[in-house]
């Protein structure tokens, strides 16, 4: 018999885990001035009528607790109208320097350019009268989300023969937050490309989990074999508010049991009893391709095993017939080093 087992590898364990460094995303809400104005007056008389205009642009979807503030030089009786796109939103004299601030409701803003008019009611029965306020430092403002911090990515690499013997995996992690603050957390692994049906391709993130985990518990969530690659993987962590410190975060793969190769020879009848009378011996020889590092394991003959250690260019072994059976028997090489690789396996009649 002659073979060539070719490349043995040890598998020291089934489960093999990859440790990756802790992420830290956040959503910051910052005051924001959007529009100022340092000072303008708006009037109402017989012979002359003015109203200040001012246009901002607004952002809904980032944007909240949106607020337009001035001071007046004198309170006045007459009241001042402001309309938000065309909508009142106040309408009262202004009894006091700085007034409180008014909100803009979000119903009545616009994503994009949003327009605010300041006019002044008209004097009644005194005609000659003229109404007039001087409006100082004008400022509408907003707490604005800041989301760059929000996304982070960390990667990790997965070698070809873990893909080969993949049987499962999971990504864990501790999600370290505050579970009054915290939003929505969207877990990405990789992307597959998809195919439209205009037969246009777009590449689309893998979305392992999107959800509210609990705080300070272990998370685990599958993760199949498509959506891995060999080299470098890139997992995505995104946070929709609040803060979060992702911890203790790992792949875990689970692999199959390493089958190392058997082989099966035929011992004849005849040559059985001629190994068993003691006339003959049966030699195990392997050849190696590396000669110069320390090559140990074990061959393993019709269940009976025999360690081997040796830094030559072959190994050989005389079979004790003992073990032998006439007509077929097994043979089988399992490395006791993280590589082994036999040019040949060959058992002979000596």
């Amino acid at each position: 018999m002659s073979e060539t087992p070719g490349t043995l590898r040890l598998q020291k364990s089934t489960l093999l885990d990859h440790n990756i460094p802790t992420a830290t995303i956040y959503t910051a809400i910052n005051t924001v001035e959007l529009k100022t104005i340092e000072s303008a007056s708006a009037k109402n008389g017989v012979f002359a009528k003015r109203d200040i205009t001012i246009d901002f642009e607004g952002d809904r979807e980032s944007g909240r607790n949106f607020l337009l503030s001035f001071n007046v030089d004198q309170p006045g009786d007459g009241p001042l109208r402001v309309l938000l796109n065309g909508r009142l939103i106040y309408e009262r004299p202004v009894r006091e320097r700085s007034p409180a601030p008014i909100p803009l409701a979000l119903d009545y803003l616009k994503d994009g350019k949003n327009e605010l008019v300041f006019s002044v009611g008209d004097a009644g029965w005194s005609f000659w009268r003229s109404n007039t306020y001087y409006l100082h430092n004008i400022m509408v403002s907003a707490d604005v989300i800041d989301a760059s911090a929000s996304i982070a990515a960390q990667t990790f690499t997965i070698k070809e023969e873990e893909i080969g013997m993949f049987e499962s995996a999971q990504l864990q992690f501790v999600p370290e937050c505050d579970i009054k603050k915290a939003g929505r957390l969207v877990v990405h692994l990789n992307s597959q490309t998809v195919r439209n049906a205009d037969n246009t391709t777009q590449e689309v993130p893998n979305v392992l989990y999107s959800g509210f985990p609990d705080c300070g518990v272990l998370f685990k969530t599958d993760v199949a074999r498509e959506q891995l690659r060999v080299g470098e993987n890139r997992v995505l962590f995104a946070s929709q508010g609040g803060q979060y410190v992702i911890d203790r975060i790992k792949l875990v793969v689970r692999q199959r049991e390493q089958e190392y190769p058997t082989y099966y020879f035929n011992l004849p009848r005849e040559m059985y009893d001629t190994l068993d009378a003691g006339q003959g011996q049966l030699r195990v020889t392997m050849t190696f391709t590396d000669y110069r590092n320390q090559k140990t394991g074990e061959v393993v003959l019709n269940g009976f095993v025999q360690s081997f250690a040796t830094g030559d260019y072959a190994w050989q072994a005389v079979i004790d017939p003992g073990i032998l059976t006439p007509g077929p028997n097994t043979i089988m090489v399992a490395p006791h080093t993280d590589r082994l690789d036999i040019a040949e396996l060959k058992i002979e009649l000596v």
